[in-house]
């Protein structure tokens, strides 16, 4: 038996704004691009030989589809790309979580059992630390320690990270799951320039594919691979220190086209295939100019180029190619078809490989993220507690349900739970208002469990919505009471028997200040100001504190609002739109085993880490 590397799953995304020709060809009319001569096209012979088959073809489209091969593309950014739209729009790591979050759905692994991670991208949103290790950080558990390598490459920078990937599998028997990812905003390169060709050429995307090792009889899978730089290309395609691209066309051609075809020829003679053998050649995309120059350098029937990625989604460099194996492993690839990938782009990187689809591909056994965890959920029968308890169970956790009153309806999302999923769970009854019926309580789970893994926090009350001048003592006691104080004599003792987290909820409230509400927010500010004691507290411990503020959700204080009032409350805090309650469920309970959550926002006061969830105010 053999140790062949295959590609276990595969996956890509695109920027959220399609961008035909037509509309480009606007901005050339305008002339806010530049570089497209109409007359020299509506005046040659193939164009006129053209429209006689295909009369309302323009010459712009004519160009760009028909000659340059690029029908449409995907920004993270509505046309035309200007600096300013990026400030709130997708980038590079978000296009890469969204790829690799994709990828672990469909292979059904999670990243705890990914063995290393590397991620190359020449548009990375910092410097450092590098964007694989701020990639695995949203996958896996907060302890992980598989190694991370971040590669700033681009057109070839998956190519370049597959072989390393490889070469790790050699030196590590016991790794059995590799993440590579490619991820690219070429689109934030075009502010600065005006010419029309990088514009009609580039899309923006991620793309991953996760390479595992499985014993088979005959090599399969990559059977060879090779990378190598020409130092020659380093002037004429880049970007520079102000992210503004720099392309000479006519040099890249030039080199790219030998080394492509080059790398096609050596892998072709090392794996002893003939032309003939493939079922396809796949190039990188970047266009007809290269892409059929190298078919016809090579000698190969146009059937056997796949290029399907640049006519529908553009030049999305490094992600380029696994976009294509992902596109034909899903949909036309069969057992041991042979696939020969080569590509160049910039600093003159240029490199391919072979590959034989695997004749079967073992199924994962994945293991449950919260598998063997004990997660306590305060508030279990309100909307928000309840489903994060239906997620947790379904990663495998055990629980511990509190809840104050309403035991049928506890006990009805209990046997909800355990007709879906093999999880313990244990109800537990509480006033947490009343300090000895805390006291209590926790003293009942300890002498149960000894400890618990994650402490999550929902409960809460509302209160009037009156004028603070019209609300009671008495009110404004209850809601303290409930807000603040219960959740604080909780803390205080689970404190000693928490190993992990602890995710207290707060309000954008606290924030916002809106009408009506002074009781509510008066507790949750309070409640925040104990969060950061707490968070010192336990940080002595290696106890995580996390305290989470999410934005208007489609529950809670929602429910006695009129739809005119809620419109008003997310123009107020640059909200788009109500979050729905499984979504924040689902960040609020991730947020209590990973470092990183997607679409929220991050910071740090002293050890307490402040997620803010779905509003851009404050």
């Amino acid at each position: 038996m053999k140790d062949s590397f295959i590609f276990k799953g595969t996956s890509f995304v695109l920027g959220n704004y399609e961008i035909l020709n037509d509309e480009i060809e606007k901005y050339v009319k305008s002339h806010y691009l530049e570089g497209f001569d109409y007359h020299r096209i509506e005046n040659s012979e193939d164009y006129q030989e053209f429209i006689k088959k295909q009369s309302k073809t323009s010459a712009f489209d004519y160009m760009v589809g028909n000659i340059m091969g690029f029908y449409k593309r995907f920004h993270v950014v509505s046309f035309p790309p200007t600096t300013h739209k990026y400030e709130e729009a997708e980038n590079s790591l978000d296009l890469c979580v969204n790829a690799i979050e994709k990828l672990l759905e469909k292979t059904k692994l999670n990243g705890n059992e990914i063995d290393a991670w590397f991620v190359s991208s020449a548009t990375q949103t910092q410097f450092a630390p590098g964007i694989a290790e701020i990639a695995k950080a949203y996958f896996a558990d907060i302890d992980n320690q598989a190694p991370c390598y971040s590669l700033t490459s681009a057109c070839v920078g998956f190519n370049i990270n597959l072989e390393n990937a490889i070469m790790y599998f050699k030196q590590n028997p016991q790794a059995k799951n590799i993440l590579i990812a490619h991820t690219e905003v070429m689109s934030a390169l075009l502010p600065n320039t005006k010419d029309f060709v990088p514009f009609s050429s580039f899309g923006d995307s991620a793309a991953a594919v996760i390479l595992s090792r499985v014993k088979t009889e005959n090599q399969e899978g990559v059977v060879y691979i090779t990378n190598s730089e020409d130092t020659k290309m380093l002037d004429f395609l880049g970007a520079d220190p102000n992210g503004k691209l720099f392309m000479n066309p006519r040099m890249v051609k030039s080199r790219a086209v030998p080394n492509i075809s080059n790398t096609f020829n050596k892998i072709l003679k090392e794996t002893q295939w003939k032309i003939e053998d493939l079922k396809y050649f796949i190039p990188h995309q970047t266009g007809n100019a290269i892409v059929d120059s190298v078919a016809k350098k090579i000698g190969i029937e146009k059937n056997k180029v796949y290029k399907e990625i640049q006519y529908n989604y553009g030049n999305l460099s490094g992600a380029s190619i696994p976009a294509c194996l992902d596109l034909l492993l899903e949909n036309e690839l069969k057992v041991g078809d042979k696939i020969i990938t080569s590509v160049a782009g910039l600093g003159g990187e240029f490199g391919g490989f072979a590959y034989i689809v695997p004749q079967n591909n073992t199924e994962n056994h994945s293991q449950a993220e919260l598998e063997n965890k004990t997660i306590f959920i305060t508030g279990a029968s309100g909307g928000i507690g309840r489903e994060i308890a239906m997620q947790a169970a379904e990663k495998g956790g055990n629980l511990i349900l509190h809840y104050n009153s309403n035991s049928e309806k506890i006990t009805k999302i209990k046997n909800d739970i355990l007709s879906k999923y093999k999880v313990k769970i244990d109800l537990v009854q509480a006033d947490l208002s009343d300090k000895n019926q805390t006291e209590n309580l926790v003293y009942e789970i300890k002498s149960k469990f000894k400890n618990i893994n994650y402490l999550i926090v929902t409960h809460a009350i509302t209160g009037s919505l009156s004028k603070a001048s019209e609300v009671s003592d008495l009110e404004f006691e209850k809601v303290l009471d409930v807000n603040y104080f219960s959740i604080k004599n909780l803390c205080d003792i689970c404190s000693e028997i928490v190993t992990e987290s602890i995710v207290i909820m707060g309000s954008v409230g606290e924030d916002a200040q809106f009408p009506g509400s002074a009781s509510y927010v008066a507790s949750k500010r309070a409640l925040r100001a104990y969060a950061v004691s707490l968070a010192t507290k336990v940080y002595e411990n290696k106890v995580n504190c996390v305290y989470y503020l999410p934005g208007i959700v489609e529950a809670g204080m929602m429910a006695k609002l009129d739809k005119s009032q809620i419109n008003m409350s997310l123009n107020n805090i640059r909200q788009k739109s109500m979050i729905e309650v499984k979504k924040i469920a689902e960040r609020i309970l991730k947020s209590a085993y990973r470092m990183k959550i997607p679409k929220v926002r991050i910071s740090y006061e002293s050890h307490l880490k402040v997620i803010k969830d779905g509003y851009l105010k404050y």
